[in-house]
């Protein structure tokens, strides 16, 4: 395999070498020089050949990776992607390309919507490997030759995997949890299906649940499916409140409230360790269940990692999937109930569980320590769990038997360690490059410090017009107003309007491309038409960046 002479660098310049490596295969892919599924070279040969560490060629093959000119299989060449498009039709590497490429590139200016090419940048629609990583297909094979049995494995999920999932969430998430703590089901829909049938038995009635507006749409159709009154709560950039829960609670006890608190969806913050004691807090005064939806607390890229609310207290049901990992199509979450006591561990319980993250989670004096939870609360989540385990074997495992023991060997044996690695060295190469993007046209961005998703306003453009129009012309996102209740009653409480737009399922080429018309809707001047990207000029930069 013949080397690439124009992949040299130059150490006499400023920029780091990996960055300068970077540059220089881009261009080569861009320009036609490397070809559509070719092979590149060994990063030891490479590194050798133009007199760099290997660690430099790592860094550049693994950023390219991650936004979508490369493609690298383990104990396989790193190659160029085979279906790279040359989104980038107005790169000056192009000139090098020649006459087939120019008409190749037009062709694919046009963006139907409804076609292979249409570019989905609507939220919550992770990055999935084409091929998947080599410690699944072990574990998936290994588990095919387990002994078929006579009967249905656990309902409530097969031991192994259970006790997988609770390492995870102790390890990641903070929650002192073990195997019978933990309750395997198909996704965050099922979980929330499962608590809310839970809560009917224990109340004798449906139950009165709070839920975050704007929020989770499917959530809420789940809890309506079951017949529960959903109360909105109006929450702002950094989720929801202790007091807004008191207040809303005055006006009718509630049973549950549903929470995003590491990444609230849509908008995108995260509620604070002082607010997150404070609904603690109002939670074991009520005896309301917290339900905790953890959905991408894997991906923070900025900022501190808190651990999840259910590792400061039990009366906290945590949903964790994962499928924002892997694959929506591999359809595997759990429920965890955390039977640690954080009140008793910061009292000095000698028979309470050690809270490694707990002192960090109450950095303000003035927000007293989660009370100790009265008895009746105590009862009710004792209650609450039996019926969840009800209610699971009632409906059935969620899973064959040979999913769930591939599933635990995968997290057994780190594989699924190294896939969050993975994605997330992917996700930190889209996000950098849609917000330097954003920031060279003066677009402001929120939400963007964890998950995949940022929320861009719109200003004095309308949010669903511009949903509509970017529709048109081939690129999927979604606003504010699509996840808001209308069941308010002080509108002024409403956040305003805005784009929200997903970076996690397109590779880095497309989400570009997707980018670029985004700026062409956002930069006609509100109420008249938007001219075709093709045609208009990029909106001139602000003074205020992200």
């Amino acid at each position: 395999m013949d080397l690439f002479p124009q992949l040299g660098v130059n150490r006499a310049l400023p920029a780091p070498l990996s960055d300068q490596l970077t540059e220089r295969i881009r261009s080569a892919v861009l320009a036609g020089w490397i070809a559509p599924g070719e092979a590149l070279p060994p990063t030891r040969r490479l590194a050798a050949a133009i007199g760099v560490s290997r660690s430099v060629v790592v860094a550049a093959y693994e950023r390219l990776t991650g936004e979508g000119y490369l493609e690298s299989r383990q104990g396989a060449d790193t190659r160029v992607t085979p279906e790279l498009p040359l989104w980038r039709t107005n790169d000056p590497a192009r000139a090098h390309c020649g006459a087939a490429a120019d008409e190749r590139a037009a062709a694919e200016t046009e963006l139907p919507v409804g076609s292979a090419r249409t570019i989905d940048l609507r939220p919550g629609r992770p990055h999935a490997a084409t091929v998947p990583p080599r410690s699944w297909t072990r574990a998936l094979s290994a588990a095919a030759k387990h002994p078929w049995l006579p009967d249905a494995s656990d309902s409530s999920g097969e031991v192994s995997l259970r006790k997988a999932l609770a390492d995870h969430a102790r390890r990641a998430r903070g929650i002192d949890c073990a195997a019978d703590d933990v309750v395997v089901t198909t996704g965050t829909s099922e979980a929330l299906l499962l608590l809310a049938l839970a809560l009917c038995e224990v109340h004798g009635r449906p139950p009165r649940i709070a839920v975050e507006d704007p929020g989770y749409r499917e959530g809420i159709r789940v809890f309506e499916r079951v017949g529960a009154e959903i109360v909105p709560l109006a929450v702002g950039v950094n989720g929801a409140t202790g007091a807004g829960l008191r207040m809303l609670s005055a006006q009718g006890a509630l049973d549950a409230v549903l929470l995003t608190p590491s990444h609230q969806f849509p908008l995108g913050g995260r509620i604070s360790a002082a607010e997150r004691l404070a609904i603690l807090a109002w939670a074991r005064e009520t005896g309301a269940l917290v339900i905790e939806d953890d959905y991408d607390s894997e991906f923070r890229h900025a900022g501190a990692l808190l651990p999840a609310m259910g590792s400061l207290d039990r009366g906290v049901a945590t949903i964790t999937t994962l499928n924002k990992v892997l694959s929506p199509s591999i359809r595997c979450g759990a429920i965890v109930l955390g039977n640690g006591d954080s009140a008793e561990r910061r009292n000095g319980n000698e028979n309470g569980h050690p809270g490694v993250l707990t002192p960090d989670l109450d950095p303000d004096p003035a927000v007293p320590a989660v009370p100790a939870a009265p008895r009746a609360s105590t009862e009710l989540h004792t209650h609450l769990r039996a019926a969840l385990h009800a209610v699971r074997a009632d409906l059935g495992p969620a899973h064959p038997l040979v999913m769930q023991l591939a599933l635990a060997e995968f997290l057994e044996s780190g594989g699924f360690r190294r896939e969050i690695a993975r994605t997330r060295r992917e996700y930190r190469h889209r996000r950098e490059q849609l917000l330097e993007q954003l920031a060279e046209a003066g677009i402001p961005v929120q939400g963007a410090d964890g998950g995949l998703h940022v929320v861009i306003p719109v200003g004095d453009h309308d949010a669903t017009a511009a949903v509509a129009e970017l529709e048109r012309r081939g690129v999927l996102v979604d606003c504010v107003q699509h996840y808001r209740s209308g069941r308010l009653d002080d509108s002024a409480s409403e956040p305003p309007d805005a784009l929200i737009v997903g970076y996690g399922a397109e590779p880095a080429t497309r989400l570009r491309a997707g980018i670029a018309e985004i700026l062409a809707v956002l930069g006609a001047p509100a109420g008249e038409a938007a001219q075709p990207a093709s045609t208009q000029k990029a909106p001139p930069a602000a003074a205020a960046q992200a």
